[in-house]
């Protein structure tokens, strides 16, 4: 699963970042589930990084 290796790399316990998640999600009110939705806020957040 995707969100063990997530969560090693972040250096959490996989029930915090599953938490975690599922906590962004509801403040940003997408649905984990919606691949279209998912792709929409991976996007965004890919845009929003700082230019170096």
């Amino acid at each position: 699963m995707a969100w063990l290796s997530a969560a090693a790399s972040l250096d959490v316990h996989p029930n915090t970042f599953r938490y975690r998640l599922r906590r962004a999600a509801e403040i940003a009110e997408i649905s984990l589930n919606d691949a279209e939705q998912r792709f929409a806020a991976m996007l965004k957040l890919h845009l929003a990084r700082p230019v170096h």
